[in-house]
């Protein structure tokens, strides 16, 4: 009799316990080095400034440059860095480059290269840091060689996507059972708008964290809105800048909550950027790590589950025609107001947009870098459409340069020279987020 019954339990039992494993959340973080021997000769990619460039320009002095000086060195690693979540037959993964930008070009090449693991092509994210001083080399795009990246080099970009390649399938096959955890908060005296003081400043952090069943942080997402421009255009070291060091220093605050700091069980933190177009920071890179840890962990204890799982919307929009108004690069009584330079040859009029929903939860891309004002107007569109907290992930999935407000454009600056798109594109972009938002 009590055979019988113990078969019974047990004949409910198992059904119930594989229902619940494959609805369990899974999560595998990984990250790489790769940051590039000084004998291998590459750039860094980011300022075009003199600082960065030979001059007179050694065109024929090293293999494959042309006006950028090659990198002395490192002063902290480069990295490749993946975080791979799956519950049953839903797969999302977040990739993020210490690199000046991602274009779409090498999105698709990387989503390609990914096929064999069944990730929808919409569930790829992939961001850059945005530090001015990663590599260049990486771009065939010959607009941006001249402005940032120098020429390509196709030995290191073979290099460079096999490595992001092999991080991701580390973070794929080595998934855990896990829990994800969110926290938002502002911090404080960390950013400058560099248009102005009386511009806008978004401070929010944002937190997207992973622990597993035995209480031990994994690591997750960290996004916030900052140039990776705090070593400047002199430096010619690789360095992941302000947003590599806020990484490190979450990772070591993280395996110090874990009471571990196994290398086997160390914690993997990725940066994906905000609406930065007008964000700069304040401090030296080191000093915007600790002080931003420091603010975090006094907020740590509001850290709360997201039991969500995840919906992915993508849209594909037309920016416009892309072209360089020169009145907002030489702000000069003597040029002529609508003098425009067509680039529609190294510029798409047309790109992606993402959201990812977790629930209250909203992560929004945006293919380049918008200002703090239209990041902050996408955050509204998302709250009246039902989110109770928005992200924005700048500089992802693509990279169309600035984009600014319609008042910023016709302000001038930095940002409205290199606004391809005019006072429209951002308008558009935020229109199909708006679009998105209704259609879920």
């Amino acid at each position: 009799m009590h055979r019988l019954l113990l078969l019974i339990f047990l004949a409910h039992l198992i059904p119930l316990t594989l229902q619940a494993a494959e609805t369990q959340l899974r999560v595998g973080l990984s990250s790489t080095d790769v940051t590039p021997r000084v004998e291998d000769q590459i750039p860094l990619g980011g300022f075009g400034s003199l600082e960065r460039r030979n001059w007179p320009p050694h065109l024929f002095h090293y293999p494959f440059l042309r006006t950028f000086r090659i990198a002395q060195g490192k002063l902290d690693p480069l990295r490749v860095k993946s975080m791979y979540l799956a519950r049953k037959n839903s797969k999302l993964l977040f990739v993020s480059l210490d690199v000046i930008g991602i274009s779409n070009k090498m999105r698709l090449d990387l989503i390609s290269r990914l096929k064999h693991t069944g990730i929808p092509d919409s569930n790829i994210i992939i961001s850059a840091t945005h530090t001015h001083s990663g590599p260049g080399g990486l771009s065939d795009n010959f607009f941006w060689q001249i402005f940032a990246m120098d020429r390509y080099q196709k030995r290191f970009y073979e290099k460079y996507m096999a490595a992001i390649v092999k991080t991701i399938m580390v973070s794929v096959y080595n998934t855990q059972p896990a829990e994800l955890f969110t926290l938002s908060y502002a911090t404080s005296e960390l950013l400058n708008n560099r248009r102005g003081p009386n511009r806008p400043i978004d401070p929010t952090a944002n937190f997207l964290m992973a622990r597993n069943l035995n209480g031990e942080w994994l690591g997750g997402l960290v996004n916030y809105a900052v140039h990776g421009t705090s070593l400047g255009a002199a430096n010619l070291f690789f360095s992941s800048d302000a947003p590599g060091s806020i990484e490190r220093e979450m990772e070591q605050f993280l395996a110090q909550e874990n009471g571990s700091v196994r290398l086997s069980n160390y914690p993997q933190v990725l940066f994906l950027n905000g609406a930065e177009g007008d964000i700069s920071p304040k401090h030296n890179q080191i000093k915007m790590g600790k002080d931003f840890v420091t603010q975090t962990i006094s907020h740590w204890n509001e850290i709360a589950p997201l039991t969500e799982s995840w919906q992915v919307l993508q849209q594909k929009v037309y920016v416009g025609k892309p072209v360089i108004k020169l009145k907002k690069c030489v702000n000069e009584s003597w040029m002529p107001k609508n003098l425009k330079i067509g680039v529609k040859r190294f510029v798409s009029n047309t790109t992606i947009i993402n959201q990812i929903h977790f629930g209250p939860l909203w992560l929004m891309t945006w293919p380049g870098e918008p200002t703090t004002e239209l990041g902050l107007q996408l955050k509204q569109i998302a709250k009246d459409s039902g989110a109770q907290t928005a992200w924005v992930l700048g500089l992802t999935n693509d990279h169309l340069a600035y984009f600014t407000s319609p008042e910023e454009y016709e302000t001038g600056g930095y940002e409205s020279c290199v606004n391809f798109f005019g006072p429209d594109g951002a308008k558009k972009i935020i229109q199909a987020h708006q679009n998105l938002s209704l259609s879920k």
